[in-house]
């Protein structure tokens, strides 16, 4: 009779006869698991931004992401052409005209045209608004690459609305034609030097660190934590966004 009645008792629980009720150390033993795999989550996805932090922004850098580029030949007479510059934070920027030429009868033709360049605010209003010609541009066909400098201007940040920059060829040189050039808006800066590797030299790592977090976050999604899953696919989709971009 007395079995019956603990057999009883225990189906009424739950549980098979002869079974114990787990403990709090059996419940911790469990969990344990679990929190070795957020704590190695959490300190791979934390190593994994840092290093993705370092690589977009020296990329970015490097490839001067946000900066004004106009392509132009100034071997025919073109219309307003226009581009934004993204800046970020305040600072100085070189306006100038570059030339990309490979052919040894041109190099050394001094540009005999003339051009009209404009930057402007964010509202629209005139920064700088200039024309160059024969007598205030002093640009000569290189052999390979070379820039004349037009100003040099200091920009406000302008994060929602960028600065813009035109351009437009008034007086064509016959002598250009065929001949790439360039109007560039460009940020001041300091050489990085040999520090400026560091952005390739953890590009590797930063990918498998964030990899290594998403992967660790699979294994805790199926243990019915989600947030770290979607945390890393956060975090992963935004690098590789802000790395292509």
């Amino acid at each position: 009779m007395l079995r019956c009645a603990t057999e009883r008792t225990a189906l009424e629980r739950g549980r098979p006869a002869g079974m114990t009720e787990p403990t709090w150390g059996n419940s911790m033993v469990e969990r344990r698991p679990a929190t070795l795999l957020t704590i190695a989550w959490l300190v791979l996805l934390s190593l994994g931004v840092c290093s993705a932090a370092v690589v977009v922004l020296g990329v970015r850098r490097d490839t001067r992401a946000g900066e004004a580029t106009i392509p132009l030949s100034l071997g025919a007479t073109s219309d307003w052409q226009t581009t934004t510059c993204r800046v970020w934070k305040p600072g100085r920027f070189t306006l100038f005209v570059s030339t990309v030429n490979f052919d040894q009868s041109r190099v050394g033709a001094r540009f005999d045209g003339e051009l009209q360049v404009a930057v402007r605010h964010h509202d629209g209003s005139p920064a700088f608004d200039r024309r160059f010609g024969p007598g205030t541009l002093d640009h000569v066909m290189p052999y390979n690459y070379g820039d004349t400098t037009l100003a040099s201007l200091p920009l406000d940040a302008a994060w929602i609305r960028p600065w813009t920059v035109s351009v437009r060829v008034i007086r064509a040189d016959a002598r250009y034609a065929g001949v790439r050039s360039e109007i560039k808006l460009w940020r001041e800066r300091a050489d990085a030097g040999m520090g400026g590797l560091i952005t390739y030299v953890l590009i590797i790592p930063a990918i498998m660190l964030l990899l290594l977090a998403l992967f660790f976050s699979f294994l805790l999604a199926r243990r019915g934590r989600i947030v770290p899953l979607v945390a890393s696919l956060v975090v992963a989709g935004s690098f590789l966004v802000a790395f292509m971009w």
